[in-house]
């Protein structure tokens, strides 16, 4: 069997039992908070909604929703297998490892853009409701949606990776996404650029930047440039996941 259909076979497992574990169904429910949050703020002050999610809304979604999701997501695909013993099952099957990871990631990032993009689609509707008949809303949504999953990608191959070579590797990702993240993207001049959150940041219409989510973020950089940053920083990040994968001894009792 091809190796693309041995991923489409294991990315179809892992996504339709992804969907009935416990923690799927608890990170549904989180990200239906923000949409509860927007339609609270709807029916009190419909006219502020828009304000709401601009200033509120998008940095609940991009700097913790997205980045935390990721992380949980990210770091089980190769440590859950460890905590669990079955890793040694998975890598003694005639299967190519290479394989193995790409089918869980792609199983993973389905089910987070599944969770994030229809919890902001929702959030996005209850702030626009009176706007959805125009074309620059959708234009707007569809920066949102295409910014998340560049995020999403990112984000979740960057903790793929850190999943591969440590056990221990949430913690980790709580210190950079909750420390390095959110300290270092106000710092001036090109600095910045050391985070995710900077190019993601940068693709957001200014309109949603203006008064609060960027308004430390003094040197935005081009859509293009961002876009191709997200991407390339992705495919590295995968691209070493699968060659440590590929080439690391796991033992189930390591600690390390």
């Amino acid at each position: 069997m091809k190796n693309s259909n041995l991923i489409a076979v294991i990315f179809s497992s892992f996504f339709k039992s992804g969907l009935k574990t416990a923690r799927t169904r608890v990170f549904i429910l989180l990200s239906l908070v923000p949409v509860l949050l927007m339609v609270i703020v709807r029916l009190i002050d419909a006219s502020g909604a828009p304000d709401f999610f601009s200033h509120i809304m998008l940095s609940l979604y991009f700097q913790l929703l997205i980045p935390v999701l990721a992380l949980f997501f990210g770091t089980t695909i190769v440590n859950e297998e460890l905590d669990n013993k079955t890793l040694v099952y998975l890598t003694t099957c005639p299967v190519p490892r290479r394989s193995i990871i790409l089918g869980k990631y792609l199983a993973a990032f389905m089910l987070l853009l599944t969770i994030v993009a229809s919890g902001f689609l929702l959030s996005f509707m209850a702030a626009a409701a009176n706007r959805l008949g125009q074309l620059a809303a959708w234009e707007e949504l569809g920066i949102f949606l295409g910014t998340s999953m560049l995020a999403l990608f990112c984000y979740s191959a960057l903790f793929t990776l850190a999943g591969t070579f440590m056990k221990k590797s949430i913690l980790i990702g709580l210190f950079f996404v909750f420390g390095w993240e959110s300290v270092v993207q106000y710092f001036p001049g090109v600095t910045q650029k050391f985070t995710i959150i900077h190019w993601i940041k940068s693709l957001l219409p200014v309109g949603a930047s203006q008064g609060g989510f960027l308004i430390f973020q003094l040197q935005p950089s081009p859509a293009l440039e961002s876009i191709l940053v997200l991407l390339a920083a992705g495919a590295l990040f995968l691209f070493l996941a699968v060659f440590i994968f590929e080439r690391k001894e796991y033992i189930l009792s390591d600690n390390a």
